[in-house]
């Protein structure tokens, strides 16, 4: 009988092990590898970009190291909440209703959405979506926004898709007549296909953080990295590599914030 119980307690403690994977030395960290410039993936199969620069420094900040896995977007919401991963980044926007079952450090990019079309688009404010064929990512904040929008906007129909990439292509071939996202996103994006241009920007307030599970035992040590990093300057050098240019005065990237709570 004692032998039975020894090894329950065994299996239970993997299986805790296998739940949680933090470790002393390690963090899992989602994240959706075809969204440049915020993430991306050489061709070597290693990640890169802003938030993965984030990552790495905030794991260094905490006496860990970083392992980054490769999720689609809608993926990454399931694996924080289970436990597989124990943060996520993709350009994710902290909202209220994301709050009620995620957990979030303080942002550290503030940005608007958009729409992005063919250079001779005839769009040129919401009021021209009307009859349109818009597409978007399927669990972003572009696709929320269309859901929110595209029936008072007259939008004929709006297309999900798994990647920003297939989106862009299909924009550029004019399957649909435009694609609703996010600003920096598709600025970086269309960088490498000059055919298109954004055609209209929209105020949403978004703001970019790391997501995790509600309570995890890291969040508040992580947080606290992220102060340090705009502190000392170095969110905002991360911002300076991949934009070109300095974080403006007053933006999340510059200015050090609490954990965001539910409302």
């Amino acid at each position: 009988m004692l032998h039975r119980l020894g090894l329950i307690g065994v299996i239970i403690a993997a299986g805790v092990a296998f739940a949680a994977p933090a470790s002393a030395d390690k963090i899992v960290v989602g994240a959706y590898p075809a969204n440049p410039p915020w993430e991306y993936k050489t061709e070597s199969g290693s990640f890169e970009g802003f938030e993965i620069d984030v990552a790495n420094d905030v794991a260094k900040r905490i006496g860990a190291e970083a392992e980054f896995q490769d999720l689609g977007f809608q993926a990454l919401f399931a694996a924080t909440a289970s436990g597989r991963i124990d943060f996520a980044v993709s350009s994710i926007s902290i909202t209220n209703e994301r709050l009620q079952n995620q957990g979030f450090t303080q942002a550290y990019y503030d940005s608007d959405g958009t729409i992005v079309g063919k250079s001779d688009s005839t769009i040129k404010a919401l009021d021209d979506l009307k009859g349109k064929t818009i597409g978007v990512i399927a669990g972003s904040t572009g696709e929320a926004y269309m859901k929110e929008n595209a029936e008072k906007l007259g939008v004929a129909e709006t297309k999900s898709y798994n990647a920003q990439q297939d989106l862009l292509l299909d924009v550029q071939n004019g399957r649909i007549d435009g694609g609703a996202g996010e600003l920096a996103g598709f600025l970086f994006a269309i960088k490498q296909m000059p055919a298109l241009k954004i055609l209209v920007r929209i105020p949403t307030g978004e703001r970019f953080a790391m997501m995790t599970k509600k309570s995890h035992p890291l969040l508040e040590k992580v947080n606290d990295a992220i102060t340090a990093m705009k502190k000392d300057g170095t969110m905002a050098s991360i911002h300076k590599k991949w934009f070109g240019v300095d974080p403006e005065a007053g933006t999340s990237t510059v200015t050090p914030g609490p954990i965001p709570q539910a409302q």
